[in-house]
């Protein structure tokens, strides 16, 4: 799938920023069964999109006004392949999320709560705050020590 290659290569931010945003999105719509077909015609391993979601966040320690939803896609995108996948879990630990989520939670802005924007100006708040999204994160890796 063409999606996970950009996220893993592409270096231009605005580009990644949709390409996770896509992901995390397409995958809520997916069964297990596709999403493993996915994985496996891309030919990218679950460890290291994990590995390439947590150097995002590392990447991204602030929030940045270019791209203001980046760290909201990664988490929820983290979120749904933890969720029922020990071996996920296990990988996000080993390159570091719980800190880098850490993180998140110090230096999120009020920019990062919104979802629709004119120009710089946030016109319609998410539902899930990116407080939420960090906990719901946290417990799936804390819940399966």
């Amino acid at each position: 799938m063409q999606v996970l290659g950009e996220i893993m290569i592409t270096t231009e931010i605005k580009l990644q920023e949709v390409m996770v945003g896509l992901a995390a999105h397409m995958f809520k719509f997916m069964t297990y069964e596709e999403t493993n077909a996915m994985f496996k015609n891309s030919k990218i391993h679950d460890e290291e999109l994990a590995s390439t979601l947590v150097q995002i966040l590392r990447k991204y320690r602030n929030p940045n006004t270019k791209t203001p939803r980046i760290r909201r896609y990664v988490i929820e995108l983290a979120i749904w392949m933890m969720k029922d996948n020990i071996k996920n879990i296990q990988a996000f630990k080993n390159f570091g999320m719980m800190e880098e989520l850490e993180g998140v939670t110090e230096t999120t802005s009020e920019l990062e709560s919104f979802n629709i924007f004119s120009g710089a100006i946030g016109l319609s708040r998410y539902k899930i705050s990116i407080h939420s999204l960090v906990e719901t994160a946290t417990k799936l890796m804390t819940d399966h020590s």
